[in-house]
């Protein structure tokens, strides 16, 4: 999903395309011929190879014919799944929605792996062995596919300073001992990288916690599992509690049986699940509310504020009328500036918010991908013959930044054929 280039034309949710016919005539989409749901002609591709699930890297499968294939880990499919289901689809197309009494239907084709263990056969012509990396979200891995040119590694989205970083360090081993032909690579933080790690993010929100009288409040994007573990382990030791959002209580209700996350159940007594005043629940939320006694109002909020980090976002702040915020609250922004990884903010309608209240704003956040020294050095380990730069603001930068290298650097141009 371009986020930069449907920003150009659509302005959610007031304006949102509704069908790939609209993204196709803008040229947002690429004009791949049995591609869409609209297309009569046979697929032109096998399948499609999803790395991890943030937004910018799946958001369009929904306009894909549902029998083309979606190989993706176990995780991925689990937070596509669970954050489909309890968000709202302008184009009318669904990954999968549950009925009336709760049954789940997915539309898509999931195959799905983890390390080193690809998904059985299923027709897809695709030879590769996953191999998981750290990043922002849990589920993320890089790739190395074999073709008859030699072996493709793809790093999907990486870092090498996040709590997981030998993960990186496996992928990173196991890509050089492939001796790849070429290397597809990101390099979102050529620019403005900051150098920082979850252990320093964690470090500095204690103290900003235990110095505040009132509420806390932290946003950040409910994917990213690692801060909010940093979180709920702050909130421990200040002895505050963690009340979290219903979405993220579902994403954790769908992930709370996969072994290898660790997470935190969500009964608790150190966790709270925050309810939004509504008249009617969604199927997904009548699922919290009949699984979990722990929820809280905007009543509860106002009458413990001293008690509670209270994780909300732009879209949360009409709760902060009923709640009332007490001089000396705070608020922890606890992602990238000005907008998150799945859709932009405005920033200043949420500075306004805080403003009215008198909250102050606290930046505090640890980027998902590595930084333009660790690019380099996971380039000349890997040892490819070919480099190809993908996901960069900017790409010609990058490519000088390299040029020392005695590689042939390539940044590819849209709609442009190559080679490996």
């Amino acid at each position: 999903m371009n986020f930069e280039k449907e920003r150009k034309y659509y302005e959610p949710p007031y304006l949102q395309p509704r069908n790939e016919k609209h993204l196709l005539g803008l040229g947002i989409l690429p004009p791949l011929k049995g591609l869409y749901k609209n297309d009569e002609n046979e697929p032109s591709i096998d399948a499609v190879l999803l790395s991890h699930p943030h937004l910018d890297h799946y958001g369009y499968i929904k306009y894909l014919k549902d029998e083309i294939p979606i190989i993706c880990g176990e995780t991925t499919k689990t937070i596509i799944v669970a954050k489909e289901l309890s968000g709202l689809s302008a184009s009318g197309y669904q990954i999968a929605k549950l009925g009336k009494t709760r049954d789940l239907e997915i539309f898509k084709e999931f195959f799905t792996f983890r390390t080193n263990r690809p998904p059985s056969p299923s027709g897809s012509g695709i030879t590769f062995n996953p191999i998981h990396v750290d990043h922002s979200v849990p589920g993320a891995y890089g790739f190395i596919i074999e073709t008859a040119a030699g072996n493709v590694v793809y790093t999907g989205d990486f870092r090498l300073h996040g709590p997981h970083r030998q993960m990186t360090r496996d992928f990173i081993t196991a890509a050089k001992e492939s001796e790849p032909s070429a290397l597809i690579i990101e390099g979102t933080n050529i620019v403005n990288a900051k150098v920082s790690s979850e252990a320093e993010v964690k470090s500095k929100i204690l103290p900003v916690i235990e110095h505040t009288k009132g509420l806390v409040m932290a946003g950040f994007s409910i994917n990213d599992i690692d801060r909010l573990r940093s979180f709920y382990e702050v909130a421990q030791v200040t002895g505050r509690k963690l009340a979290i959002s219903m979405k993220q209580a579902y994403l954790l209700h769908e992930l709370k049986n996969d072994p290898h996350l660790s997470l935190f159940p969500l009964y608790d007594p150190n966790i709270a699940i925050f309810k939004r005043e509504k008249k009617k629940l969604y199927l997904w939320e009548q699922e919290i509310t009949d699984h979990y006694d722990n929820i809280i109002d905007a009543t509860d909020v106002e009458n413990r504020q001293h008690e509670l980090i209270l994780t909300t976002s732009f879209y949360d702040m009409n709760e902060l009328i009923a709640i009332k915020p007490v001089p000396g609250s705070t608020y922890i922004l606890s992602q990238s500036e000005p907008f998150n990884e799945e859709m932009e903010i405005d920033f200043v309608k949420l500075l306004n918010w805080l403003e009215r209240f008198g909250i102050p704003q606290y930046h505090i956040h640890v980027s998902g991908h590595a930084l333009p020294y660790q690019l380099k050095r996971a380039i000349e380990e890997i040892n490819p013959r070919k480099i190809f730069l993908v996901h960069t603001e900017k790409p010609e930068l990058y490519k000088r930044f390299l040029s020392d290298l005695n590689m042939e650097i390539i940044s590819p141009e849209e709609g442009k054929e190559y080679e490996v």
